[in-house]
């Protein structure tokens, strides 16, 4: 029979070796592999190639020395030559291996005892429908006993006791110090600065007399000049003196005296008030260049002047205001103060001192008429502090070594109370009676919760917990799912919130 010698080459694949093979119009095909060519080395690769020398009738040979070739070509029934004389000269017997001895680098395990060691048989009794409802009852158990440890989830709510605990402690205030010291419980202060301005009024309590009505009188008046004077409407005419009363004419008229003559004229007094009151004869000046040409004089007394008493501040009114209005400052600028300060430092009050009066006005002045009088001052306070980190400090101590077994303080819960107002010593240290107190709760261990109750039923539970653990309120516990009757198994699975 003709044979079809293929020459393969080191780049060819399954696909090409079949594209060879295509032409090929011989009963059988030899596939020569080249020198140190690794292909076809697959199983999967040259059992294709074998069907496709079968579809077309041929029957199929291997030249090669490939050791890994040679064992695939051994396990799909093709016959292998060790070269092409040996090929062409033998024939192709149907399920003949190898005609000559492969020359293996190294032994090949056999895969079929392999796979067979692998993969035994299964047993007969495994197939049996009575065995095979059992282990499927067992399976199904081991998943509902496994549902059970791990589906269920709860909650509990436990309500811990809480208690006050407080504590009397006498304390100084030091501005010179910058320590605590506990054993005199002296603490350290600090000082704060504020500015506040207003005003206020009241009623005035005094009283001052001020001129009312003005005082007339008549003027006699001679020319002593050898010619005629004509007399101004508002001449003054005073007595003498270092304080003259002064007086005016009030003819409207023009008064002509001729010399050696005299005239009789009608005048009142500048200033009111009885001062304008006068006795005979007691004007006596001209003032101006008429007092060379004339002399004058009042032959009876003048009359009409007339004083008032009116409202005046006082100087006790003014200090009285000042001491009303700087108290109201006062409060103001521990208000500014508080919201200045941190919240927990403690104003010391009674350190609250006036630093400077910075501006003070007041209308009317002592003495000057008016009914209400009015106050503006403006003044700079100053005041001892005791920072709130430094009472904590202090006290935090001495509550917690007197802090009952079995409670735990709660944070942010620490007040203080003067028991009385403070007092400010000789030293400008201030001294004060406070009451601390906080509040504490019950220690309660989760541990030892979860313990109580796991795998119990939930009224089970809510008992056993309120005997062991010290509760405000009885314990809620909630499931999940809400119709499981026990809580669960796992500790994982129960959450306590206190």
């Amino acid at each position: 029979m003709k044979t079809q010698i293929i020459q393969l080459d080191k780049n060819d694949d399954c696909t090409s070796v079949c594209d060879k093979m295509s032409w090929s119009q011989t009963g059988r095909i030899l596939l020569v592999w080249p020198h140190k060519g690794h292909l076809l080395d697959q199983r999967l690769e040259l059992n294709l190639v074998k069907r496709n020398a079968s579809r077309r009738g041929a029957q199929l040979a291997l030249v090669t020395n490939e050791p890994n070739v040679q064992l695939i070509a051994r396990q799909l029934d093709i016959p292998v030559f060790d070269n092409l004389a040996l090929a062409q000269g033998s024939s192709w017997e149907e399920g003949k291996k190898l005609t000559t001895k492969p020359h293996f680098d190294q032994d090949y395990p056999n895969l079929e005892k392999i796979r067979n060691f692998t993969k035994p048989a299964p047993r007969r009794w495994i197939n049996r429908p009575a065995i095979r409802l059992v282990c499927l009852g067992i399976s199904v158990s081991a998943l509902l006993m496994l549902a059970i440890f791990i589906l269920p989830s709860a909650t509990i709510m436990l309500a811990r006791l809480v208690a006050t605990q407080s504590t009397i402690l006498s304390l100084t205030g030091d501005p010179t110090v910058t320590n605590i010291n506990f054993s005199t419980g002296s603490l350290p202060t600090y000082y704060q600065e504020v500015i506040v301005e207003g005003h206020d009024n009241l009623i005035v309590t005094g009283s001052v007399i001020v001129p009312n009505q003005v005082a007339f009188g008549e003027l006699l008046l001679t020319n002593i000049s050898d010619h005629p004077i004509s007399l101004p409407l508002g001449t003054i005419v005073s007595t003498t003196g270092g304080d003259p009363i002064r007086f005016s004419t009030l003819s409207t008229d023009e008064i002509w005296i001729t010399p050696g003559g005299s005239a009789y004229v009608n005048a009142r007094a500048i200033v009111p008030g009885k001062s304008g009151n006068l006795p005979p004869d007691t004007l006596v000046a001209i003032q101006g260049e008429y007092r060379l040409y004339l002399t004058v004089t009042n032959p009876n007394a003048t009359a009409g002047g007339t004083d008032a008493s009116v409202p005046s501040p006082t100087e006790q009114d003014l200090v009285r205001l000042r001491e009303r209005l700087s108290e109201k400052l006062e409060q103001t600028a521990l208000i500014q103060l508080r919201t200045r300060i941190p919240s927990d430092d403690m104003l010391i009050t009674p350190a609250v001192r006036i630093l400077e009066i910075l501006d003070e006005s007041s209308t009317p002045a002592v003495g000057e008429p008016g009914r209400e009088l009015d106050l503006s001052l403006r003044i700079l306070f100053q005041i001892q502090v005791v920072p709130g980190q430094a009472l904590r400090d202090w006290v935090t101590p001495i509550l917690d070594s007197n802090i009952q077994i079995g409670y735990s303080p709660i944070d942010n819960t620490l007040i203080f109370t003067p028991l009385a107002p403070p007092t400010l010593g000789e030293d400008g240290n201030v001294h004060v009676t406070i009451r601390a107190e906080r509040k504490v709760q019950t220690i309660i261990d989760t541990n030892q919760a979860i313990n109580l109750v796991k795998g119990s039923p939930i009224q089970q539970a809510i008992n056993h917990l309120q005997k062991a653990l010290p509760l405000a309120q009885k314990a809620h516990i909630t499931l999940v799912p809400k119709w499981w009757p026990w809580l669960p198994f796992l500790p994982m699975r129960i959450q306590v919130i206190q």
